[in-house]
């Protein structure tokens, strides 16, 4: 609590807001193999399926991380909610 001594308690609050509402929540991946492929988060618990070459699938952003990793998958687009 002393960090945040000589700042009101509302602008803390706003400043919290605007930059959890900016942040990316969501992002978009390509799958660039040859046939099909599903990925299972072990951080979300989200199945993720790419139905062909070329599929597009939109990921939570706390699977960025992992989907980095994963071969033949590449990040096209982030996404916020607003």
């Amino acid at each position: 609590m002393i960090a945040n001594r000589g700042i009101p308690a509302p602008a803390r609050a706003a400043s919290l807001s605007v930059s959890q509402r900016s942040a990316p929540t969501q992002v978009q991946f390509e799958y660039v193999g040859k046939t099909k492929m599903t990925v299972l988060s072990p951080i979300t618990g989200i199945r993720y399926q790419f139905d062909s070459p070329g599929a597009q699938v939109v990921v939570d952003v706390r699977d960025q991380g992992m989907m980095i990793h994963v071969p033949d998958l590449r990040p096209v687009r982030f996404t916020r909610n607003v």
